[in-house]
């Protein structure tokens, strides 16, 4: 019985591999948008209903492994080894940046000290500065599992994925009323400047990175119990929300701006 387990865990390690390696070529598809010249609606389809779920994923991955891989160390030392080891390639990779910050200070910042400022200030809660955005996703990452090792003294696993997509809502909430500023009450308005003046987006570890490596965690231990199964309902309520999500990106309009600019297309994930 634990050699055919054994088999059956290497077969879905060898699936999760396949899907990484697919989806590290949808990474690049998102930024380099290959359909965009020939196929307007190639284009879109492939950007929002296609390649949008590539970062979700690896992320998702990320916390998978953490439970599914046997280990003797407990989870704590698990995500602090985890944690030290990201934060070793994004220290890496800012340093192999350097430079690009460095003219983005001369040409962007014109050498003002204050932008050396603003650089920290991305550098630690951002992951994003001159022609270095995509560093994002190790900041995220290392501040995800830092908050679930902070969490996992309180709450379960699954509690901290409903907490995960709790906030991921939040982030969608105050990404849509950061555009709106000059609507809203003084008492909104006035927090919500103050946040994005501080981190300036939601694409982070708290509102986008946490909800998807908890979920990673939270499938993970659902299958040690052997509690995963498919269900025809949720199935079908999943092919449901997609064509509608595949259709407002296809026909556009505010729909669309709503699916690019505040991740709305990742919430298929979470069903």
């Amino acid at each position: 019985m634990e050699n055919i387990k054994e088999k059956k865990a290497d077969s879905d390690y060898k699936l999760i591999d396949l899907l990484k390696f697919i989806c590290a070529f949808l990474v690049i598809g998102i930024h380099t948008r290959p359909f965009q010249t020939s196929s307007n609606l190639l284009d879109k389809f492939f950007y929002y209903d296609i390649s949008n779920y590539a970062v979700p994923f690896f992320y998702a991955c990320t916390g998978y492994f953490l439970i599914a891989k046997s280990s003797n160390e407990n989870m704590h030392a698990k995500l602090i080894f985890r944690c030290k080891k990201i934060l070793r390639i994004y220290l890496m990779w800012s340093a192999i940046y350097l430079p690009l910050t460095i003219s983005g200070w001369i040409i962007e910042g014109g050498l003002n000290p204050a932008y050396l400022i603003q650089c920290l200030r991305n550098f630690v809660f951002v992951g994003d500065n001159f022609y270095s955005w995509t560093l994002w996703y190790l900041n995220g990452l290392i501040f995800a599992l830092l908050l679930i090792d902070i969490l996992l003294r309180k709450f379960s696993v699954k509690q901290i994925a409903n907490i995960g997509a709790f906030v991921y809502l939040i982030g969608i909430g105050l990404t849509m009323l950061n555009g709106h500023l000059e609507s809203l009450p003084l008492f909104l308005e006035k927090p919500i400047e103050l946040y994005f003046s501080l981190f300036v987006t939601t694409r982070n570890g708290l509102f986008q990175s946490l909800v998807f490596v908890a979920f990673g965690m939270l499938i993970a231990e659902i299958e040690h119990a052997d509690g995963l199964n498919l269900s025809i309902k949720k199935g079908l309520l999943t092919s449901c929300i997609y064509m509608v999500k595949v259709g407002v990106s296809l026909i556009g309009g505010g729909g669309a701006v709503l699916l690019k600019d505040v991740g709305f297309a990742d919430v298929l994930l979470l069903v």
